[in-house]
């Protein structure tokens, strides 16, 4: 799944909308009474993606396990459109210059103003963890509130903090020192706070292009640090793969 380096790289690219004018939009291949709207802001909140529109109709997208994104120029994006299925691509929208197809992404809302769900998907979720206000110390205090659950559990949920998936929640319990499975109660209230700083600088610096991994798919490789066996095992509900060192990352440190 995207996570939210991945949809903040695609807000980043979007950019270039801002002040163009919508000349086609489609969703699974129905035409959308947008056409002729101007995009007037392109931001992400975690994994969700919001396009807005001139008359306060709102876009959101979220890719889901498998969607993805192509940012084209109009002529390879009409020539891309024609070669596939309606059904296929998600949404797509189109200005004089450029076209921008989402395919196979689950959700896909085009919500007016005064629709009574507006908002209501953003509202659900944490603190953006890529956010320019982004406080650490409030999603340490927000993921305090999970003592019983493992860490790696309470990094995923998306209303304690939104965008960490399962690549940054191994990553940044690699880079913190703490196995994943450690229940939240027995981190202290430091160490908390240096997960969700972590979590910020490393996905900032995947936004930035700087993505290597260092415990994430590296099943039975060396730990870069101490040497020992990178370990991969199930953890939470639905079960999601996990990797950690057992050599540097204490299940009991706090």
């Amino acid at each position: 799944m995207p996570e939210g380096d991945s949809i903040r790289r695609v807000a980043n690219a979007l950019a270039v909308l801002v002040g163009q004018t919508i000349e086609r939009a489609t969703t699974q291949g129905l035409v959308r009474a947008i056409a002729g709207r101007t995009v007037t802001g392109v931001d992400a909140h975690g994994k969700q993606l919001f396009i807005d529109l001139d008359d306060d109709t709102q876009l959101r997208v979220h890719q889901g396990m498998n969607g993805r994104f192509r940012a084209l120029s109009r002529a390879a994006g009409d020539a891309q459109l024609a070669r596939m299925s309606p059904g296929k691509v998600s949404l797509a929208i189109a200005t004089a210059t450029h076209a921008f197809l989402w395919i196979t992404c689950p959700t896909v809302e085009i919500v007016p103003r005064r629709a009574p769900r507006r908002g209501m998907a953003e509202a659900s979720l944490g603190p953006d963890v890529l956010a320019g206000g982004f406080d650490a110390r409030e999603a340490a205090r927000r993921a305090s509130a999970h003592p019983q659950r493992t860490i790696g559990e309470v990094l995923l949920d998306q209303r304690v903090a939104a965008g960490i998936g399962n690549i940054w929640k191994t990553e940044v319990c690699f880079a913190c020192r703490v196995d994943p499975r450690t229940l939240v109660c027995n981190l202290a209230e430091h160490v908390l706070v240096q997960i969700y700083e972590a979590a910020r600088e490393l996905m900032q610096q995947s936004v930035d292009g700087d993505r290597a991994f260092s415990a994430y798919t590296r099943t039975g490789k060396p730990c870069p640090r101490c040497g020992a066996p990178i370990a991969a095992y199930q953890l939470g509900d639905p079960p999601r793969w996990t990797w950690s060192c057992p050599g540097c990352q204490s299940p009991s440190r706090g």
